[in-house]
């Protein structure tokens, strides 16, 4: 079946990884569509929404970010933990590789009328927004208001804002899991 992904973990999560990936699996099965993943910078935030999307395996997914750099080291993160290479496709300013499965963006390029309405609303089951405390300006609103995927993660270290956008609300103010630092570090 073209639909079935070819997946073989070569990571296996650790420390309090297992305890944040069954809460966002819990939350995704109990009908939660949005939630937020809260974490220093370093914590394992992207290898925690890579191994969800291993467990959970959606038709569709993608993986938003803001820049270029950030969206080769995700897709790479993903590959790491056992998403086939051939599975993966970057839309970027130099790439538009947008017939993958999974699909790793920069919001620059997404949001561009020309490329996000090649794509239909409900094309993706799980996006991931990382660096959500972007999520205020114009691109994201555009990006978030336009898709509805069965599943939204958002991503960040710093969910408040100085401008009072409320980065919360765009999740229903459902927080999937926090990774503290403190207990990141004792986890090594």
């Amino acid at each position: 079946d073209n639909n079935q992904f070819h997946l073989v973990s070569k990571y296996e999560p650790s420390g309090d990884q297992p305890e944040a990936i069954e809460a966002l699996v819990d939350n995704i099965e109990g009908g939660e569509k949005a939630q937020i993943l809260k974490g220093a910078t370093g914590t394992g935030k992207t290898y925690l929404s890579a191994f969800d999307v291993l467990k959970t395996h959606p038709r569709r997914f993608l993986f938003v970010v803001h820049r270029e750099l950030i969206v080769k080291s995700a897709r790479d993160s993903y590959v790491r933990i056992g998403i086939n290479p051939a599975d993966t496709g970057l839309l970027t300013g130099h790439d538009k590789e947008m017939d993958k499965p999974y699909i790793f963006a920069t919001i620059q390029t997404l949001a561009q009328d020309e490329i996000l309405h090649t794509f239909a609303p409900d094309a993706f089951d799980y996006i991931v927004i990382d660096e959500v405390h972007h999520g205020g300006a114009a691109t994201y609103q555009k990006v978030i208001g336009y898709f509805r995927p069965k599943f939204l993660l958002g991503m960040t270290a710093t969910p408040e804002r100085s401008d009072d956008f409320d980065i919360y609300a765009l999740f229903h103010h459902h927080i999937a899991y926090e990774i503290r630092l403190h207990d990141a570090l004792e986890e090594n």
